[in-house]
């Protein structure tokens, strides 16, 4: 049982993301029309330096024993002279007298085939030792034995009985440090907003094949441990799942994600220029599926909120947190399908951070003084929950929210403010964000604009995207972002200021029709 246990914490700590179950072979994807034109190669220089080959990898899995007598906090296996990387192994891990379940570890690794390695081992007391082991190969052990001193430390073949859970990890193919030599680790808030459940997803490099990789469906858990069928449509506070993870993938300019839906229909998205950073210098972050039968309809962006994505892709990067389960191939075992299916799921199992609006509504950063009462929102018209953040350098008077080449009506936060600081001079009981609530005809929710006036009386005009409930303006001096806000305490804020059953501009509405 000790054996069992030792295998399934080796990939539990792992973390990486999502079990696989087998999927019907997808439809053929919609293919790039034009298949990108080949290189021109020069001729060679007969006198040019000779170009040296390229690195051939392996896949290496190794056993892992601590019992040194202290706490191991990170364990790199590295060239000799070169980066060490990340750590093999999660921090706190306990001596065997510690913890005697789970002293041994099973890893998988990448590394370059023939070079000697070194190993270093960092202790929680601050205490760090070297040791250089040679060459390692599959099947083999790495018994950190009587304390820190290196030359009681053990490199040796496994026993035969432990050779099977050496070939699981291997076939499972989550490294334990992450690196995947020739491969980027491509982290995505993905977003469903097509209105239609997705029952399957193929995200693939040009020149590649969608059925070259998993449906990322397939690997799709709750929180609760329970199988989902689809992904659903939705802003999180409406019940969608907003999914923070990676996919290893080639390094090319364009991919594509080839989708299909519960109703039979499929589609095949285009996503250009992934690696183009924008006017701020950021990659984008985020897919957001806006339409189930145009495939330009759709967002790719960076998004920039904290904790989502920043802090979940940030943690999805450093664990390795592979939405799909697709890894390339380093080595190659023979394990039985049911075994690495079982593996994975309990992987899969691992909660997915999610924007849910919270139980308790967060009060809002400034007071609801009292208005007109507008509990209910007349017929025609929609009751909008908004976010303003103002990044401009310049405090803001009054903003207007209007159709376009209307009158301006009223400034949306009258009751809230009497004016919105910038970000710079924001102070206590003054943040240079602020949450309204105002009605605005259904119809014309299309084509609005938006009127910022400064205090030193020079007015910016934007013309926003069709406007969603529970949207998030960002004003900066040289940009202008419109989003769906999908911040749980941001929602809860909006949220709190419409309960208090009042427009922000004080404008009131006769039912339309």
């Amino acid at each position: 049982m000790k054996k069992v246990l030792s295998i399934m914490l080796v990939l539990l700590m792992a973390l990486s993301l999502f079990a696989c179950t087998k999927s019907e072979d997808p439809k053929t994807p919609e293919q790039p029309t034009e298949a990108p034109a080949a290189p021109t190669e020069a001729p060679a220089d007969p006198t040019a330096e000779p170009v040296a080959p390229e690195a051939a990898y392996e896949g290496i899995a190794l056993q892992l024993k601590n019992k040194t007598g202290k706490t191991v906090d990170a364990l790199y296996i590295y060239p000799v002279g070169e980066d060490i990387g990340n750590s093999v192994v999660e921090a706190g891990w306990k001596d065997k007298d510690v913890d005697a379940d789970h002293y041994e570890q099973f890893i998988y690794i990448v590394r370059e085939a023939g070079k000697d390695m070194e190993v270093k081992v960092v202790f929680d007391d601050g205490e760090a030792a070297i040791w250089t082991v040679g060459k390692l190969a599959m099947y083999e052990e790495l018994s950190f034995k009587k304390g820190t001193e290196v030359e009681n430390w053990e490199h040796e073949a496994v026993k035969d009985e432990d050779k099977p859970q050496c070939d699981l990890v291997a076939a499972v193919g989550k490294t334990a440090d992450n690196f995947y030599p020739g491969y980027e680790l491509i982290p995505i808030e993905f977003k469903n907003k097509t209105a239609k459940n997705i029952t399957g997803v193929w995200f693939y490099e040009e020149g590649g094949k969608a059925e070259d990789y998993n449906n990322m469906i397939d690997y799709l858990y709750a929180a609760d441990g329970s199988k989902m069928a689809s992904l659903m449509p939705g802003k999180a506070k409406e019940g969608g799942m907003y999914l923070f993870k990676c996919f290893i993938r080639p390094h090319t300019d364009n991919y594509y994600l080839y989708v299909t839906f519960d109703d039979g229909t499929d589609i095949t998205y285009p996503i250009e220029g992934w690696f183009n950073p924008d006017g701020d210098g950021h990659l984008p972050n985020e897919i957001s599926l806006k339409n189930a039968e145009d495939k330009y309809d759709i967002k790719v962006q960076y998004d920039d909120g904290v904790p989502e994505p920043i802090d979940y892709l940030a943690e999805s990067l450093a664990k390795g947190y592979v939405v799909d389960q697709w890894y390339p191939t380093f080595t190659a075992v023979t394990v039985d399908p049911a075994e690495v299916e079982a593996a994975k799921a309990e992987l899969a199992k691992i909660p997915v951070p999610a924007a849910e609006e919270p139980d308790e509504p967060v009060e809002p950063d400034a007071p609801v003084e009292p208005g007109e009462p507008s509990a209910e929102v007349p017929e025609g018209y929609t009751g909008l929950h908004l976010m303003v953040k103002n990044k401009s350098g310049k405090d803001i008077a009054k903003i207007y929210l209007f159709p376009n080449g209307e009158d301006k009506g009223k400034n949306i936060f009258k009751t809230l403010a009497e004016v919105l600081p910038t970000e710079d001079e924001s102070v206590e009981g003054k943040p240079h964000e602020i949450f309204v609530y105002v009605l605005r005809e259904t119809a014309k929710l299309g084509a609005m604009t938006l009127r910022v006036r400064y205090v030193d009386e020079t007015e910016v005009d934007y013309e926003l995207d069709p406007l969603e409930d529970y949207t998030s303006f960002s004003i900066k001096a040289d940009e202008f972002k419109q989003k769906v806000a999908d911040d749980a305490e941001d929602i809860a804020a909006m949220d709190a200021v419409a309960a208090a059953g009042v427009s922000t501009d004080g404008e009131t509405f006769e039912p339309i029709g």
